[in-house]
């Protein structure tokens, strides 16, 4: 049973190209595999996002997050297909401003994404593939002017490639569409993503934690 379930820990750094805003984050979390097409997960995130740079508190904001997940993968034609279903509760502060208290609102927001994984090119006779990543995610909103509104959408294409054993590198970009807070008409961005994942089990960092 205990193959069952996994861990995971992941942080991230998003600056913004030409200006001063940057973003920090850390994300645990649990995740179960009832059978083998589906895991479910929860995860806490804690965002904290600096308009002014990292060294300026002065308009900042923070963000704790809740979410629960449900995935489910399937082969298809040589691919795998992914459908991952997800619910978030958002606790969003307001600015950081001298003289005046921060607040808290709560945001319900669904988002569901379908994946598509193909495998490309092996890395060796025994590694890992490099692999095609092309997925469409929707985000809705509950507090939005109408409930379930649409929030935002985003297009990713990237490519996975192995590093050694465990460790793999992600290098892609996605194109957001989203509508402001405020309600406004909606923007556009391009988000290029660098992302370094470990896969290392837990019993063995640990078993060689204590070779050292």
């Amino acid at each position: 049973a205990g193959r069952n379930w996994s861990a995971h820990f992941d942080g991230s750094y998003r600056p913004m190209y030409g200006a001063a805003w940057r973003q920090w984050l850390v994300r645990p979390g649990v995740n179960f595999r009832p059978r083998e097409p589906w895991q479910i997960s929860l995860t806490y995130s804690y965002f904290s996002v600096h308009p002014q740079g990292l060294m300026q508190s002065d308009g900042a904001v923070a963000e704790h997050r809740m979410h629960q997940q449900a995935e489910y993968s399937h082969p298809w034609k040589g691919n795998t297909i992914r459908h991952r279903f997800r619910m978030e509760e958002r606790w969003l502060s307001s600015p950081i401003r001298e003289g005046q208290p921060r607040t808290w609102h709560w945001q319900d927001r669904p988002r569901y994404m379908l994946r598509l994984d193909r495998p490309v090119r092996r890395s060796g006779s025994q590694g890992a593939p490099v692999t095609l990543t092309l997925y469409e995610e929707a985000l809705f909103s509950f507090l939005s002017p109408a409930a379930s509104a649409f929030e935002q959408n985003r297009l990713y294409s990237g490519v996975t490639v192995p590093v050694g054993r465990h460790f793999a590198m992600d290098l892609g970009a996605f194109y957001q569409t989203f509508r402001p807070l405020n309600g406004g008409r909606l923007e556009h961005n391009v988000v290029f993503v660098t992302l370094l994942r470990n896969q290392l089990p837990l019993k063995d960092l640990f078993g060689w934690l204590r070779r050292r």
